[in-house]
C-alpha cells in the first residue's frame, strides 16, 4: 500500500523522540507542495543524543533521479554523538509525511 512521502527534516524522528533540525539531500529536481522528496542518500541532522541519521531502507517502486524516495514505511539508522559518533543509538523513522503524493 503506498504510504505518504518524506518532504521536511521535521517530519523526521529518532529512536530518542526528537524531530530532524535539518536534512542534506541531493534532490533538487523533484519536490512536492512541502518541499523536496526524500531520497535514501539523505543525510538527517538531530540536537540531542543521536547527532546524524542515515536511511537503510526506501521506497521499492519510486525512484527520484535513480535513487529510492523515502516514504513512512521506511526506516533508517540513527547515530550518537562523540566520542561515540559510530555507535548506531537506535531506528529513524518518518512520522509525518507529505499526504498529498503517496508512493510504494
Amino acid at each position: 500500500m503506498s504510504q505518504p512521502v518524506s518532504a521536511l527534516a521535521a517530519g523526521v524522528q529518532s529512536s530518542d523522540g526528537l524531530r530532524a533540525t535539518a536534512k542534506i539531500s541531493i534532490n533538487t529536481r523533484v519536490q512536492t507542495a512541502m518541499g523536496p522528496i526524500g531520497v535514501i542518500s539523505d543525510v538527517m541532522q538531530f540536537s540531542g543524543p543521536s547527532v546524524v541519521g542515515n536511511w537503510i531502507v526506501g521506497a521499492s517502486r519510486v525512484l527520484v533521479m535513480g535513487i529510492p524516495a523515502v516514504n513512512q514505511a521506511s526506516t533508517g539508522t540513527s547515530f550518537g554523538s562523540p566520542p561515540a559518533l559510530f555507535v548506531p543509538t537506535g531506528p529513524m523513522t518518518v512520522v509525518q509525511g507529505d499526504s498529498r503524493v503517496k508512493v510504494l
